[in-house]
């Protein structure tokens, strides 16, 4: 039986054309809260024929559960804050998740809108992604747990993923904020060759930051083969601490966290500190000695001193931002800009 027989045509072209997979597509999965006075997603659906042969689950886990690897398998999930209590273990390749609430995830978990979000504790992540060549689309994922272990929203260990108007939201509660290791978004060992589009890591808006040994985007591999080749396309870091050492972007390990060229291109940087009185003392805190490569093309930051402090090794830290005593486009060590 073809499920997807009963679907509007229409709708199957615009999930084809939305995700790029075209005919290649696989099966649907729709995820929707339960039909109240604030919610008829549940009917709309229904409308579009999704009630003939579907499933209409009510949580992201529920649904990722039946999906199938390796055949471009897509979740579609309507507005709705979900609740999920132990991380999504997300390792099938070719497996996708598009939010159907529009290209603005910006706000909070108990916002309306496509939202993904666990508070409970021991939850290191929210989403572990190991499966290769997935995507995620339109979407609010966030761990806000109250414990030193919920460590992540995303964490990235699979390679070739794609990510377009998401936001990663982690470092919420107090004791995330001080515990070495946290982020919004880590990229793990086998994290290779991402793409971020439209995104936004990090948040400004709860408790502040305290922990130096940490960042919303944070590098964490510890064995090789490093992550390589990631890319960061009109992306937005935020960020809040009154610690000047708190960096945005924190690479742990001294051997092992990033390796090749990691572009990040026409991304903003900001922090907020009470009363915009601190200045954090550098966006990026690279420990790592081995051979890799940052590039900063067209991106700007607010309320930090330098892109970075220290040339670890072979690292080349380049930057094409222009300034009066050089020619623009060049790219240039960024240690003193």
């Amino acid at each position: 039986m073809i499920r997807k027989r009963n679907l509007d045509p229409s709708l199957i072209q615009w999930i084809m054309s939305q995700t790029g997979l075209g005919p290649g597509i696989g099966e649907m999965f729709w995820v929707a809260p339960a039909s109240s006075a604030t919610s008829q997603f549940r009917t709309q659906l229904q409308r579009w024929g999704v009630e003939q042969d579907y499933k209409i689950y009510t949580l992201p886990s529920l649904a990722y559960a039946d999906m199938i690897a390796g055949r471009n398998d897509v979740m579609l999930v309507m507005p709705g804050s979900y609740t999920e209590t132990v991380r999504i273990a997300w390792s099938k390749d070719w497996t996708h998740l598009v939010g159907l609430g529009g290209p603005n995830v910006e706000g909070d978990h108990s916002l309306p809108g496509v939202t993904i979000y666990n508070a409970s504790l021991n939850q290191a992540e929210t989403i572990d992604i190991t499966g290769d060549r997935c995507q995620f689309q339109n979407v609010f994922i966030g761990n806000g747990g109250a414990d030193a272990d919920n460590l992540t929203a995303v964490n990235v260990d699979g390679w070739g993923c794609y990510f377009k108007n998401v936001k990663f939201m982690g470092i919420i509660s107090d004791l995330q904020v001080a515990t070495a290791g946290c982020s919004s978004l880590s990229i793990d060992t086998l994290g290779h060759f991402p793409l971020f589009e439209d995104c936004i890591i990090g948040q400004n808006n709860w408790n502040v930051r305290t922990e130096t040994a940490s960042g919303h985007l944070n590098f964490r591999a510890t064995s090789d083969p490093d992550p390589q080749n990631g890319t960061f396309r009109r992306c937005k870091f935020l960020s809040r601490s009154d610690t000047a050492a708190v960096a945005m972007v924190y690479i742990q390990n001294a051997q092992d966290g990033m390796d090749r060229t990691w572009l990040f291109e026409d991304c903003v940087f900001t922090n907020f500190s009470s009363g915009l009185t601190t200045t954090m003392t550098q966006v990026f805190e690279d420990n790592l000695s081995g051979a890799h490569q940052i590039v900063l093309k067209d991106c700007v930051a607010q309320g930090y001193a330098r892109w970075q402090t220290a040339d670890q090794g072979a690292n080349w830290f380049g930057t094409n931002q222009a300034n009066a005593g050089t020619g623009g486009g060049i790219v240039l060590n960024a240690s003193g800009d």
